[in-house]
């Protein structure tokens, strides 16, 4: 792991790997760490350039002082394109980490050159009952309950390598971190400004994920190609790598 400081001065980490441009700029979700795309970097091969943060709050940028809002994470993301160089990047982020990708583009558009979303929470919000907010909410410090969740954001039964990995990464989340940029991603209220967004966008949507949040991504960016991805979950990252490797490939050419 490497290190940068923010504007603010807090230290965070991330992992680089290749050289060249585009680089892809790689942003996890909620109560997860870099380590969640080891499989789909592997899949794009030695050959790209590619640089996943561990966002503020959360593995081993745990340390950092908030706040952990969706405004930060993106602000967080400039100052590390700024300091390794990277110039335009490729912004590829799931789940939470999409909605952080979409919060940089509509903040900095100069430094997106194109966005890969997968499994997006809209710039709208979760849009969750009270009952599966309360859910989520309490798997935030509880490592059961988090381990409960996280096995059911597989299609198939999770190997247990990777479900211990996501585990770990939930474990290294503090609650009140989780807490607070759950508020954030899960009640987010800018999908209108998305509207201006000209970068290409890739929305890709796990066949077995929440059915029309992602399509709501895709209709509201003006230069967006949406692709549904059969027999995989929310977790489609670690379902499915090589398949998203090949679109990514053939997006960013």
């Amino acid at each position: 792991m490497q290190r940068f400081h923010a504007d603010d001065g807090a230290e965070l980490a991330f992992a680089e790997r290749g050289s060249g441009k585009p680089a892809l700029l790689f942003i996890h979700g909620w109560q997860a760490d870099h380590n969640v795309w080891n499989e789909l970097i592997a899949a794009l091969g030695a050959q790209t350039h590619t640089v996943a943060l561990d966002a503020r709050g959360s593995g081993d940028s745990r340390a950092a002082p908030g706040p952990y809002r969706l405004e930060r994470f993106a602000a967080d993301l400039c100052d590390l394109i700024e300091t390794r160089n990277l110039d335009a990047a490729v912004l590829v982020g799931h789940s939470m980490g999409a909605t952080a990708a979409l919060r940089f583009a509509v903040d900095h558009p100069d430094l997106t050159r194109a966005l890969v979303l997968i499994a997006p929470v809209p710039a709208s919000g979760g849009a969750y009952s009270p009952n599966g907010e309360a859910y989520l909410r309490s798997t935030a410090g509880d490592p059961v309950a988090a381990r409960n969740w996280l096995s059911r954001t597989f299609a198939h039964p999770p190997d247990e390598e990777r479900l211990e990995r996501l585990c770990a990464a939930a474990a290294k989340t503090q609650r009140n971190v989780a807490l607070e940029s759950f508020q954030s991603w899960a009640h987010a209220s800018f999908a209108e400004e998305t509207r201006a967004i000209a970068a290409p966008a890739l929305v890709i949507a796990p066949e077995r994920d929440a059915r029309g949040t992602h399509e709501r991504v895709a209709d509201l960016l003006p230069n967006s190609r949406y692709v549904e991805l059969p027999d995989c979950a929310h977790y489609a990252i670690l379902e499915r790598p090589q398949a998203i490797a090949d679109l990514i490939r053939e997006f960013v050419r």
